[in-house]
């Protein structure tokens, strides 16, 4: 199914992971027949649009029934985590990715059985985001990545290389030293989960589950650090620390996501803009961010809610699915069949996803990522430690929450 090319307004209130909110409620399925099914409450008008996705499963599943239960994006974890404590949870549901290990560690969650997917029709990435300790927990439904922006009347070409982005970073800045060179990411959670791309891109990884091995103080991942700090000295703070330095014209480029670039067309029309492929040192690279569908443990009917997971996530449906939700499809031959494909700059989005690396697998990651790594970022790239010791120190606690040490 294709997309309207209005659904691009849907992306600029899209956030690395959605920006939905609403109310809602738990509570056990009404039967064995009827899948209770959580996700974040969209506008009345995306509701519209997801009951009509239930009209025509219920159509062609006779004897189910899905039952929507709309649940706040801000206090959807809160509520799941109530819910399945008191055995009152529904039967399947949203999961934010990195939510995943924790879920599967705790046995909340049912592996998917085989042949619910075929593997080869989603992108890489998506798929990994579902991935625990080489089992499949869930059904990648919706995503969204980083891509470099950069204003054409500053910048000609958009560079391609590590070693590009700084020069011409510093050939702004030289030109206009009032204007910064990029806004470069800061120690915080936005800033850690953009991080693991740059660090793919030198050729690293953040942890090695399978050998128990934190992995992200290695050279590639000081590398990464390194980068940053450098970029800072042509893309001042005081200048990136005003109020959306890129769209006015402050910063010559900046690493976001899609929901800038209808933010930017509905909001400041007047800049002239483009989007690339982020710069690479080894390898092309980004992160992912999204959602995946899960079955929960003690579901009344785990049959009938993976057949529900597999209708969102088909080449027919996943396309309109992640349209309601603000992101891109999963599902590749959706992808290429949306109309958003259409569209030059959301193509650099989709090939950006094809590189785009899942963060690890690990019940824990949120705070080694939230406390841990965006500390690291803070002090090498704002601060004055070298990043092989603040990624170190990060590294130490890291190892030390997850029992490798």
């Amino acid at each position: 199914m294709k997309l309207l090319h209005k659904s691009l307004a849907a992306l600029a209130a899209a956030t690395l992971t959605l920006t939905l909110a609403a109310c809602g409620g738990g509570g056990e399925a009404a039967d064995a027949n009827t899948v209770e099914f959580w996700y974040y409450q969209p506008t009345p008008e995306q509701a519209q649009k997801v009951q009509a996705l239930v009209d025509e499963f219920e159509d062609a599943n006779s004897g189910i029934s899905i039952k929507l239960v709309e649940i706040p994006k801000a206090d959807y974890n809160t509520k799941l985590a109530s819910a399945m404590a008191g055995d009152r949870g529904p039967d399947a549901g949203y999961l934010d990715q990195p939510q995943m290990a924790r879920f599967a560690d705790a046995d909340q969650i049912v592996e998917v059985p085989a042949g619910t997917i075929d593997d080869a029709d989603f992108y890489e990435g998506a798929l990994q985001t579902n991935m625990v300790d080489g089992k499949l927990y869930g059904v990648p439904l919706q995503q969204t990545t980083v891509v470099l922006f950069y204003n054409t009347d500053l910048v000609s070409t958009p560079p391609k290389t590590w070693d590009e982005l700084v020069a011409v970073s510093e050939d702004v800045n030289n030109e206009n030293p009032d204007v910064a060179g990029v806004a470069v990411p800061k120690g915080d959670g936005f800033g850690a989960w953009m991080y693991p791309g740059f660090v793919a891109s030198a050729g690293g990884t953040m942890l090695d589950e399978k050998n128990k091995k934190v992995t992200f103080a290695d050279v590639p991942a000081e590398e990464a650090l390194d980068l940053w700090h450098t970029l800072l000295e042509s893309s001042p703070r005081e200048i990136t620390n005003s109020d959306l330095p890129f769209q006015k014209g402050l910063a010559a480029m900046m690493f976001s996501g899609p929901w800038d670039i209808v933010g930017i067309r509905e909001q400041f029309p007047q800049l002239k803009f483009d989007v690339a492929l982020m710069p690479m040192k080894e390898t092309e690279a980004s992160t992912i961010g999204g959602d995946n569908g899960v079955v929960f443990s003690g579901a009344d009917n785990e049959d009938a809610a993976f057949k529900w997971l597999q209708f969102l996530s088909d080449e027919t449906h996943n396309a309109e699915f992640a349209d309601i939700t603000g992101n891109f499809p999963t599902n590749i031959a959706a992808a290429e069949a949306s109309t958003l494909a259409d569209d030059p700059q959301i193509q650099v989005v989709l090939q950006q996803l094809e590189t785009a690396h899942a963060r690890p697998a690990v019940a824990d990651w949120i705070q080694i990522n939230d406390e841990y790594i965006a500390r690291a970022i803070e002090a090498a790239v704002d601060g004055d430690t070298p990043p092989a010791d603040a990624l170190d120190e990060a590294a130490e606690r890291a190892a030390k929450l997850l029992g490798w040490s």
